[in-house]
C-alpha cells in the first residue's frame, strides 16, 4: 500500500515555524512510512530524515501562493506512479483539486476543526463528502458537530482518529529527563521548588481565555502568593489592539510572564517546569491538543467542560473539568484546590502520562490510519 500524503501547503513542515497541522502530518507520515511507501508533499525545505529506517520520500515546494502549490502539485503527480490512497490534511480546495487530477484514487480528509469548513456553502460542502471516501475528525465532538450542521453526511463516512503525541518529545516531569528539564528552566528564571507555576498555551486571542486566566490568578494569589503565572503563545506588546490594551491594564502588578510565540521543539521545557497547566477556552475547540501534551509532561490539567476538551482531559483522572469556564472565581476555585493538593496533582500527573501512553502515542494514531485506509480499498 502506497500512501501520498499532502499538506495544505501554507506553511513548512518542523522543526520550520509551522502550525500544529504541518506537525501532526510530519509525524503521521513518518509513523506510517515504517510499514509502507509514504509520498509527503508540502512547501519550504524539506525537513531531516528521522533516524530509524523509514520509506518516507518528501516533496516540498518554494513557500510561495496557493495556486502555485496546486500547479506543482498537478505537474509531480502527473509524472509521479499513482499511490493507492490521498490523504489530504485539512484542505478542502486540494481535496477537489486532487479528484480532478486522478479522479479513480480513493481520497481521504483529514479535518482538524470546524473553522475550515464553514467557509464553505453547503452546496460545496455535499459535494466534497460525496467524492471523499472518508472523512477524520479528531474528536467525539467535532463528529457529532458536523452531522447536525449538514444532515446529508452520512455518519458512516465519518471516523474519530485521535491525534498522537510523541512521548520522547514530551517527557514526564517524574522521568530522569524530565526533572532535570524542569530544574534547569526554573533556575533560569529564578524559580524557587516552593513556587507554583501556572502554565497556558495558545493563540493570543480572547477566545482562549487568556482574560479568565488573568482574572482567576489575581485571586489564587491570595491563597497562594509564591505563584506566577507564564503564557505562550502571544505577547500583550506586540501591537495596539483594544485586547492586548485590556491584558496589559490587567496584568499591571502581577507576577505573569509572556513568552510570545515560542516553537514546538521548546515547549515540553516549559511543561515540565509547571506545576499546573490550564486551558480556559471561551468558544469551541475541536480537542485540544495541548491537553494531551501537558498530560504527557507529567503535570495535571485543568480545562473548559465544554466541546472536544472533554476528551482530551479525563475528569479526576488527568485533571480537572471547570463546568463554569466563563467565570473567574470558579477557575480561580479549581486552581487553589489543586496547588492546595500536591497529591492529588502528582496523581492527575502519573495518571495523564499513562492515559496518553496508552490511548495517544503517534504509533496507536498511525495503526487507526492503517486500519481505516484498508477499509477504504477492500
Amino acid at each position: 500500500m502506497t500512501i501520498s500524503c499532502i499538506a495544505p501547503g501554507n506553511f513548512p513542515f518542523p522543526p520550520a515555524a509551522c502550525t500544529s497541522v504541518e506537525i501532526y502530518l510530519w509525524h503521521l507520515a513518518t509513523q506510517l512510512a515504517r510499514t509502507e511507501p509514504v509520498l509527503l508533499y508540502g512547501v519550504g525545505e524539506s525537513p531531516a530524515q528521522p533516524n530509524a529506517p523509514i520509506q518516507l520520500t518528501t516533496r516540498t515546494f518554494p513557500a510561495i501562493d496557493s495556486k502555485s502549490y496546486r500547479h506543482f502539485l498537478r505537474k509531480d503527480l502527473k509524472q509521479t506512479p499513482t499511490p493507492d490512497l490521498f490523504h489530504i490534511e485539512n484542505s478542502i480546495p486540494l481535496l477537489l483539486h486532487i479528484k480532478k487530477i486522478k479522479p479513480r484514487i480513493p481520497l481521504l480528509l483529514n479535518l482538524h476543526s470546524n473553522v475550515l469548513i464553514q467557509n464553505f456553502s453547503a452546496i460545496t460542502i455535499r459535494h466534497v463528502f460525496h467524492r471523499v471516501d472518508a472523512l477524520v475528525v479528531n474528536s467525539e465532538f467535532l463528529k457529532n458537530d458536523l452531522l447536525d450542521r449538514y444532515p446529508f453526511l452520512q455518519p458512516a463516512k465519518v471516523n474519530v482518529i485521535h491525534p498522537g503525541v510523541d512521548l520522547q518529545q514530551f517527557p514526564s516531569r517524574f522521568s530522569t529527563e524530565g526533572a532535570a528539564r524542569r530544574a534547569e528552566l526554573r533556575a533560569r528564571y529564578h524559580i524557587s521548588n516552593d513556587q507554583n507555576i501556572v502554565l497556558t498555551i495558545g493563540r493570543f486571542i480572547p477566545r482562549k481565555g487568556i482574560v479568565q486566566v488573568i482574572d482567576a490568578f489575581r485571586s489564587v494569589l491570595k491563597t497562594h502568593p509564591n505563584s506566577e503565572l507564564w503564557i505562550i503563545g502571544g505577547h500583550p506588546h506586540a501591537n495596539n489592539n483594544a485586547f492586548h490594551a485590556q491584558v496589559r491594564d490587567k496584568i499591571s502588578g502581577l507576577p505573569v510572564r509572556f513568552f510570545g510565540f515560542l516553537p514546538q521543539s521548546s515547549l515540553s521545557d516549559f511543561y515540565v517546569a509547571a506545576d499546573l497547566f490550564v486551558c480556559a477556552s471561551q468558544l469551541p475547540e475541536a480537542f485540544g491538543l495541548v491537553n494531551l501534551e501537558a498530560s504527557a509532561a507529567g503535570i495535571p490539567v485543568l480545562a473548559s467542560a465544554k466541546w472536544g476538551l472533554c476528551e482530551s482531559v479525563a475528569q479526576n483522572v488527568s485533571g480537572r473539568l471547570v463546568e463554569a469556564y466563563t467565570d473567574p472565581c470558579a477557575i480561580a476555585e479549581e486552581i487553589n484546590a489543586l496547588l492546595s493538593n500536591k497529591e492529588l496533582c502528582q496523581q492527575y500527573g502519573a495518571n495523564g502520562r499513562r492515559r496518553v501512553e496508552e490511548q495517544f502515542s503517534w504509533p496507536k494514531t498511525s495503526q487507526a490510519f492503517r486500519s481505516l485506509y484498508s477499509r477504504i480499498m477492500t
